[in-house]
């Protein structure tokens, strides 16, 4: 099964994501693929690391326990942390130019 017509995947030309095997699938399975460098501020990281500490307080040792932890927390982030995160990319992007590209301090 690929990704959607009307879905992009978005990566940011990590080593996980240049793997030759990644590759081959995105060129198959994705229409459209938006690639960043590989120290860009990628929002969905800063998401997970959001629900991450989230979900630390639970004893998760199967794979099943963290989907049934995973997903209810999911819902729950609130919709400021994704606002705030948004307000804050003109920053992060300025930050990244500064840096030359290089890793950002946030």
């Amino acid at each position: 099964m690929g990704i959607l017509l009307h879905y992009k995947l978005y990566h940011d030309n990590g080593p996980k994501h240049n793997a030759h095997i990644c590759r081959l699938w995105a060129l198959y399975k994705c229409p459209q693929v938006i690639r960043t460098p590989a120290q860009s501020p990628d929002p969905i990281e800063y998401i997970w690391d959001h629900l991450k500490n989230r979900i630390r307080k639970f004893k998760i040792s199967t794979i099943n326990e963290l989907k049934e932890k995973l997903m209810p927390e999911w819902d729950k982030i609130e919709g400021n942390v994704c606002a705030n995160l948004v307000k804050s990319m003109p920053k992060r992007l300025n930050e990244v130019i500064k840096c030359k590209g290089g890793p950002i301090h946030y």
